[in-house]
């Protein structure tokens, strides 16, 4: 880990009556270049959901993200096979509750861990965005939380976190690292946009040409991108603009339990692909399958009939992927920022059993291909969900390192046999 004497500390602490000074500072910094580092990624959740120690206190585990926890392991090897296959940088997610909730010398460990980390995956050549991902295991710092308003003390400690590791990534003198301000705000767009704009100064105000990656609030929701007003950062070509994209949420959620498709199966794409009868049986049993009351059976299927009717007469297939994506460039031209200052950054399937093989698997890939290919026709950069963990998650298999070849060929991606190469992991805490 980074010694005591190699913490960076921010420059005189941001407090609320500095916020306008920072913005009105930051925005004339010097054109950065577009983001030619960052085209084609991977998110990577080696440090994020942070575990938390059992009983009232609610304290996460002191280290956080040990590799000890299959969860948390990275390695160089696996690195080395996402750069092989084709992939230029990782999207790092990073839950920020361990950073807000501790101090003194364990708060300042948390730099050396991740400092750790993003040498790591700049080792095996690939790029890296520091993506401060709140998660739900701690109530204190859930993303709703941290969103509650801009003037909020844990907002305000926020924008201090903000700051903090901006100086920290700006000190590895790298074009290849890049900061994420947060993941999926949860709030509308007007609400988030001063929020925003007090992120940015955070960070900008301690790393002038550090790459920064903005989003907009709704979950980070096209619309929400083309909701913000750019002006404050639109001149910043250290600036990368991010949306999320996982429509139709039909197929891309369907047995996802926390979303409204949990009970859809056999979801096709494109919606006309097979016969409407597929998914209502398949559904059917999946609901059949589960405890429920038989009343709250009737109606979950009733919900279910009338998701999967509505998604088949949307005709939904590339035309309207195509249409979202021609509007995020609209905005973009309207705006004055280019459109390789415009990323993807995040999308993604969960793959259901049914999608393990055959004409459903294809389907499947059938939907990133037609996702990455218009990102390439509208020239953003992109970054696919996720490498692994859930359904989400894209290895081949749990001891694999290797990414799902009909996913891969998706992406556009090479598939190339593995060159050996030592195994390196991130330093523990206590090393160096």
């Amino acid at each position: 880990m980074l010694r005591p004497q190699h913490i960076y500390r921010i420059r005189p602490v941001l407090l609320l009556g500095t916020v306008a000074w920072l913005l009105s500072a930051a925005i004339g910094v010097a054109s950065a270049g577009p983001a030619t580092e960052f085209r084609k990624g991977i998110g990577i959740g080696a440090m994020a959901w942070a575990s938390i120690e059992p009983g009232p206190q609610r304290q996460f585990t002191f280290p956080p993200f040990s590799d000890s926890n299959p969860s948390y392991a990275l390695t160089f090897d696996e690195l080395q096979t996402l750069r092989r296959t084709g992939f230029d940088f990782v999207r790092l997610a990073v839950d920020p509750g361990p950073f807000l909730q501790f101090q003194g010398p364990r708060r300042d460990a948390l730099d050396g861990i991740l400092a750790d980390r993003v040498r790591l995956i700049l080792a095996a050549g690939l790029a890296v965005i520091v993506d401060f991902h709140p998660s739900d295991m701690h109530p204190d710092y859930t993303a709703q939380a941290l969103t509650a308003g801009l003037n909020t003390p844990l907002y305000q400690k926020y924008l201090l976190l903000l700051a903090r590791t901006a100086a920290l990534l700006d000190h590895l003198h790298s074009d290849k690292v890049a900061l994420e301000l947060m993941n999926e705000p949860p709030v509308r767009a007007y609400v988030w946009q001063p929020m925003l704009e007090a992120a940015y100064a955070a960070a900008r105000g301690q790393a002038a040409d550090l790459l920064l990656v903005l989003e907009g609030g709704e979950q980070g929701s096209p619309d929400a991108l083309t909701a913000i007003a750019a002006g404050p950062f639109a001149n910043d070509r250290a600036v990368v603009f991010s949306f999320h994209y996982y429509e139709p949420y039909q197929f891309t959620h369907q047995g996802a339990s926390w979303n409204a498709a949990r009970y859809l199966a056999d979801v096709p794409y494109p919606a006309s692909a097979r016969p409407l009868e597929d998914s209502l049986q398949a559904t059917a049993a999946a609901i059949a399958a589960t405890d429920l009351p038989q009343s709250r059976k009737s109606s979950a299927y009733r919900d279910a009939q009338m998701r999967l009717e509505s998604y088949r007469r949307s005709q939904f297939g590339s035309r309207q992927i195509a249409t979202t994506f021609e509007q995020v460039a609209k905005w973009a031209q309207s705006q004055a920022i280019p459109n390789d200052q415009i990323m993807l950054g995040e999308f993604g399937a969960g793959k259901t059993k049914l999608q393990e093989s055959g004409i459903r698997a294809a389907e499947r890939a059938h939907w990133f291909r037609d996702v990455r290919e218009q990102a390439d026709v509208q020239r953003f950069s992109w970054c696919v969900f996720a490498y692994r963990g859930g359904a989400f998650g894209l290895a081949n298999s749990a001891t694999s390192n290797d990414i799902e070849p009909g996913v891969a060929q998706a992406l556009g991606l090479a598939l190339r046999a593995p060159a050996k190469a030592a195994t390196l992991r991130a330093a523990p805490v206590g090393s160096r």
